[in-house]
């Protein structure tokens, strides 16, 4: 098997073998926009996902496990053979170590999940207890032949010791080294939107 088309091939595989907060309108995280189109956030709320804005954040330091993590949701309209995959469910989820959380930056990583490649250190948003940790990644896609620019947001609830409602977006922005992909090889990575969530609505640490 190709190691992707698009993103959710890689985490099932490696596992088996940011809507918005009601605060002012003018609340809004400039970095975030200047990255992502405004109708890709647009998009990604409409299909369920929230975006916590704000610059007070909860602390979230501490490993997580993500799990049961279901695919739960796909903008495109691509093969039937990754169509199927909606729905799909990893019933031992992954873990997320999130550290060094210090005025707004914070360090990411994966146990047993595609990390990517960071373009830029990741960053949480948010107020409350509601956050949003946006992560600028490259990824390998398209038959893995070439690489695409994406932006993952992970937003949730910091409830105690634990992380409540937490899902993910991964959307797509663009390829790199444009003029190395033939014309219409790789169609659907651009404006690409997947989600998936943690299916309990509990994220436990570790």
């Amino acid at each position: 098997m190709k190691p992707i088309k698009l993103l959710y091939l890689l985490p099932v595989l490696l596992l088996l073998g940011c809507g918005k907060d009601n605060g002012p309108e003018e609340e809004k995280s400039g970095k975030l926009e200047d990255l992502v189109p405004k109708a890709y956030l647009d998009e990604a709320k409409q299909m369920g996902f929230a975006i916590h804005y704000g610059s007070n954040p909860p602390d979230i330091s501490g490993t997580y496990r993500f799990a049961p993590w279901k695919f739960e949701a796909y903008n495109k309209n691509v093969p039937s053979g990754i169509v199927a995959l909606v729905g799909s469910v990893i019933e031992d989820g992954f873990a997320a170590v999130f550290s060094n959380q210090i005025a707004g930056s914070i360090e990411v990583s994966y146990q047993g999940y595609y990390e990517g490649f960071e373009n830029s250190k990741p960053w949480i948003m948010g107020s409350g207890n509601n956050f949003t940790v946006c992560r600028y990644i490259g990824m390998d896609a398209c038959g893995a032949n070439f690489r695409f620019n994406y932006m993952q947001m992970i937003s949730g609830t910091k409830d105690g010791n634990v992380l409540r409602n937490v899902k993910m977006a991964t959307i797509g922005l663009e390829a790199l080294d444009p003029e190395r992909i033939p014309e219409g090889a790789c169609p659907g990575e651009i404006g690409s939107i997947e989600i998936w969530v943690d299916v309990d609505g509990v994220s436990n640490p570790e």
